[in-house]
């Protein structure tokens, strides 16, 4: 602690109170590297963790103090003084979902490249035999990043056989099954939690997206239509994704049509979603060669973001293909301005270049032709 007068009045006010032996030199609280062994029996010293007669204040104290080792990032502390809290008094770290912090640790140690680390710091929560999938969810995702996808397969499974009904585990195990090419298994998992009565909507997006990774579109849209009717009406995120998976199940099989009413429907949705609307005008324009749908949209993509050059390109072709050559022109140029190292703006400022001839020299033919036409 930093010495002030505020702390010095405090503390020979306290002198004063209790007999100088009574009150140690100074309280343990490690700034420095310490070894393990010592910074454990230190702390032993300082909490008394084996104590009959247990404080809960106690508890809260050290988890501060470990909170503020791992705040100023003095993680193996806060590692080590954790592990003591789950030795000690378990059930402390599940209140209020302390048990977090070994998931902050993790995340800390994989960005400096110790994965065995944060592998370890992972694992710890599962020690606490906690109510929630949560941890075996996120130690398999772990896995699955860092390709130990037989590792992320052990831990499925044992959460499978915890939580059987359990739809993001069911589902979880399904896309790591998947992930090692076992599609038969992964559908078949699917198949028998739907028999068994779950038909939450996750369970329809992950069985069809397996079926479209497959190739197996047609069959991917009836599962995806199956989840869509069990959608409510809060569960909005979920509906636009198993609507996002439906159109695109539509491209593959160049049902282009019914791409454009499912992409219409996710703008009805969240008209702030521009990934969509994106979508919404691409399908339009390259696919259906529908020019006045794509610049319905492409206008509210402009209006919603100005200052994104891939827009302003979007709009600069739809434009040149209705002949709108002066505005596809200041769409391109305001393109190019925003990015001057777009790889494709030169080449169709070019193809500009070139209709505007062309546009003139018709524009001249009809002139003189009219003109004739007038002298006769």
């Amino acid at each position: 602690m930093e010495e002030n007068k505020t702390g010095k009045d405090l503390k020979d006010i306290l002198l004063e109170i209790f007999e100088g032996e009574k009150v140690p030199q100074q309280v343990f609280y490690p700034k420095e590297p310490t070894e393990a062994d010592e910074l454990i029996q230190q702390w032993h010293l300082k909490y008394n963790f084996t104590a009959e007669n247990d404080s809960p204040d106690k508890w809260k104290v050290f988890y501060k103090e470990v909170k503020d080792h791992f705040q100023n990032q003095r993680i193996r502390e806060a590692y080590l003084g954790l592990n003591l809290i789950l030795k000690h008094h378990p059930e402390f770290l599940k209140k209020y979902k302390r048990y977090g912090l070994y998931e902050e640790i993790a995340i800390y140690y994989e960005e400096q490249g110790k994965i065995k680390k944060a592998e370890w710091a992972m694992k710890k929560p599962l020690h606490l035999s906690l109510p929630t999938e949560e941890p075996y969810l996120n130690l398999s995702a772990f896995y699955m990043i860092h390709g130990m996808e037989e590792k992320a397969h052990k831990i499925g499974k044992f959460a499978l056989k915890r939580y059987p009904a359990n739809v993001f585990v069911i589902c979880n195990h399904a896309v790591i099954l998947s992930t090692m090419e076992r599609y038969d298994q992964a559908l078949a998992l699917l198949t028998k939690a739907e028999k068994n009565g779950v038909t939450d909507p996750l369970l329809y997006k992950t069985k069809g997206e397996i079926l479209s990774d497959l190739e197996q579109d047609k069959e991917a849209v009836q599962v995806f239509k199956k989840g869509l009717k069990k959608t409510l009406s809060e569960d909005k995120t979920i509906r636009i994704e198993l609507l996002s998976n439906l159109a695109e199940c539509y491209i593959h099989t160049e049902e282009y049509k019914k791409a454009v009413k499912t992409y219409e429907k996710i703008y009805i949705e969240d008209p702030k979603d521009l990934y969509h609307l994106t979508r919404l005008v691409g399908t339009n324009f390259y696919d259906l060669k529908d020019y006045d749908q794509a610049l319905k949209y492409g206008e509210l993509l402009i209006k919603s973001e100005p200052g994104v050059s891939s827009y302003h390109y979007l709009l600069g072709l739809i434009r040149m293909e209705r002949n709108d050559l002066e505005l596809a022109q200041w769409h391109l140029y305001k393109a190019k301005q925003l990015m001057p190292a777009h790889p494709l703006i030169e080449e169709e400022l070019r193809e500009l270049k070139t209709r505007k001839k062309a546009q003139r020299r018709l524009t001249d033919k009809l002139s003189r032709r009219e003109l004739l036409k007038n002298d006769q």
